[in-house]
């Protein structure tokens, strides 16, 4: 009997279909019946029967679009459950070269072009995603915020995720090379990890920030300086070591 991939293209059911003739005539009758969607052009999806719904979920969706596509940011954190909010209509995901948005499911999958190689996981084979590890996808986030849900989700992120592995994480602030995102992941970083983070860490992030007060999600007129990291936060916060 043949067994079907919950998702796939024709080259992962060249075995079963070696004449291509044979696997489009059964591509029409089954996506007719209802039994396949089809995702894009050369890409299926399996319909569970008893629910109407496709097996596959948005972040197998997504890490199949295009063979070096993976996802970071929220989608990321969403992923490692370590996200407050879902984002149910909306997914962003990474590729070395930028396509237009595609339409699935009540959910728009939008491109972003990767620069970084670093950190991407393939679970290709155990569960069908390609996803960066859980330190790229914290500093990914603390770099860009709006790709992450904002500040709030990012602290949830922190406040609930397990100890990190620091020195992947000074591998991907090496590789970005910001003195702003030094400033945002040593504040963050020692908020919410303390001492469970070597002193020496901080004094890297600190070394690297420079002199310039930045404004990290905050407005003008809505913020309070965090003098050792030289941040403007925003003031409904409540935040250690501040100077008003």
């Amino acid at each position: 009997m043949k067994v079907l991939p919950i998702i796939f293209t024709y080259s992962d059911v060249k075995e079963m279909y070696p004449n291509r003739d044979s696997f489009n005539s059964f591509l029409r009758r089954s996506i007719k019946a209802g039994n396949i969607k089809q995702i894009k052009k050369g890409l299926y999806a399996l319909v569970d029967p008893s629910s109407g719904f496709i097996y596959a979920t948005k972040f197998q969706i997504a890490s199949r679009l295009f063979d070096d596509a993976y996802f970071s940011y929220h989608e990321a954190l969403e992923y490692y459950g370590l996200a407050t909010q879902v984002f149910v209509s909306h997914f962003t995901y990474l590729t070395h070269v930028y396509v237009d948005d595609l339409d699935f499911e009540e959910n728009i999958y939008s491109s972003k072009k990767s620069t970084c190689d670093l950190e991407i996981i393939d679970r290709m084979k155990q569960n069908g995603v390609r996803v960066v590890s859980l330190e790229r996808a914290i500093v990914d986030s603390i770099d860009n915020p709006g790709y992450a849900g904002g500040l709030e989700e990012i602290e949830y992120a922190l406040d609930a995720c397990r100890d990190l592995n620091i020195d992947v994480v000074i591998k991907m602030l090496e590789h970005y090379d910001k003195a702003f995102l030094y400033q945002k992941v040593g504040y963050l970083f020692e908020k919410y990890f303390g001492n469970r983070v070597p002193d020496s860490f901080y004094q890297l992030c600190l070394s690297k920030s420079g002199n310039k007060i930045q404004y990290f999600e905050a407005k003008v007129g809505f913020a309070k300086l965090v003098l050792k990291w030289k941040l403007m936060v925003p003031t409904e916060r409540s935040f250690p070591d501040e100077i008003y």
